[in-house]
């Protein structure tokens, strides 16, 4: 393993960044570094991929472009989507908990960040109905709350090795995703029961049928004895997993991620076989979220205007959040910075939430699917400093 420089004790730099990138050459320009991130806008890779750009593509084959992806295709694609959120679900709670000694610090950080974001673009959303009252959908909680959910993630894709070397930046970003997650299973939870005793006893039985889904899941693949096998009962638990969701209107990210952590801390076969079967699919299913996502983007003015202070809120509340978690995890340098990217996480809630809530939350999908593009550019025209800076 590389040991990290003595700036960066935590190794809070990702590779790309730490000078001359291979340790020994001159720090990179910033012309250079904002070079690499507009390349990384189209790059492709275990833990990412051309989010913007996509969701970018969805507008343009959706409704109000080609419509390739028409009025009347887009709900025969409705299924799918809980089970490719519930894969998504299910890597992150494959990747908690790697046994770090700073586990604590950095999941704490996190969990600022999140809090931090969710908070400040909550507050900023809080305005909108006070300026607009006819034009925005009621209940106006949904739209504020959500909103701050989707700001508060930064993933893309986790990484499909727990055990791999990975900077405190990238573990931050990977633990940070599980706050919002929760919350937003609860919200959506709460939006379905209508009063918090209806909602816990709703995500108690979704959760006691999802870990029993899991947990028949596990056991089967204890006894099969062909990769075939294998393959065909992990893809059946994701299906079943996401359907549950869909059935009962609750959240796939959610349910998805308690599946993960049974298989997380259960025998290591089948950990590994789902892990190998789900990272098989991931990048399919991410990139039907984002089509789905960006085609059914309703992109009227004041959606524009939304979108655009989502960007403003969450660049602020990040920047300022990751100056005081990067204290917390014991490096300061631009944590705030690398947080920018918003990921597919934010994305995936929202269309969650439009497809259980409906017209209601079209609005906030497309605020959403603006403010990720905005931000993406944002954190172009913004990337980290070098070690030598």
């Amino acid at each position: 393993m590389t040991p990290h420089p003595t700036t960066d004790p935590l190794g809070l730099l990702e590779p790309s960044l730490v000078p001359g990138d291979d340790g020994f050459g001159p720090s990179p320009s910033t012309d250079e570094r904002r070079s690499r991130r507009w390349r990384g806008l189209l790059v492709w890779s275990a833990t990412s991929a051309p989010v913007a750009l996509l969701l970018m593509a969805g507008i343009a084959f959706g409704p109000r472009g080609i419509n390739l992806l028409s009025s009347a295709t887009l709900p025969l694609l409705d299924p799918v989507v809980p089970v490719a959120l519930a894969a998504l679900g299910v890597l992150v709670g494959l990747g908690v908990g790697d046994r770090r000694e700073d586990d604590r610090r950095v999941f704490g950080a996190a969990c600022l960040v999140a809090a931090v974001t969710v908070l400040v673009v909550s507050a900023g959303f809080a305005v909108v109905p006070l300026a607009a009252m006819s034009s925005i959908p009621r209940p106006f909680w949904i739209l504020i709350l959500t909103g701050g959910i989707c700001a508060a993630t930064s993933l893309t894709l986790p990484s499909d090795d727990s055990l791999e070397p990975r900077s405190a930046a990238t573990r931050v970003i990977e633990a940070g995703v599980l706050l919002p997650i929760v919350a937003g299973g609860l919200m959506l939870a709460w939006l379905r029961a209508g009063s918090f005793v209806g909602a816990s006893v709703l995500v108690a039985h979704a959760c006691g049928v999802t870990l029993a889904l899991a947990a028949a899941a596990w056991l089967l693949l204890t006894t099969v004895s062909t990769e075939t096998e294998e393959r065909v009962f992990a893809v059946s638990a994701l299906l079943l997993i996401g359907g549950v969701a869909a059935a009962l209107s609750l959240s796939a990210l959610f349910g998805g991620l308690g599946a993960g952590l049974l298989w997380r801390y259960a025998g290591r076969r089948p950990r590994e076989t789902i892990r190998r079967d789900v990272l098989f699919v991931q990048h399919p299913l991410l990139v039907l979220v984002l089509l789905v996502a960006g085609a059914r983007a309703d992109l009227s003015s004041l959606a524009l205007a939304l979108g655009l202070g989502y960007v403003v809120l969450r660049v602020a509340a990040q920047l300022a959040a990751g100056q005081v978690a990067g204290r917390v995890v014991g490096a300061t340098r631009d944590l705030g910075v690398h947080l920018l990217p918003p990921g597919a996480f934010g994305v995936g809630f929202a269309l969650n939430a439009n497809s259980v809530v409906g017209t209601d939350t079209s609005m906030l999908l497309a605020a959403v699917v603006v403010g990720t593009i905005g931000s993406e550019l944002v954190a172009v025209l913004l990337p980290p400093r070098s070690a030598g800076e």
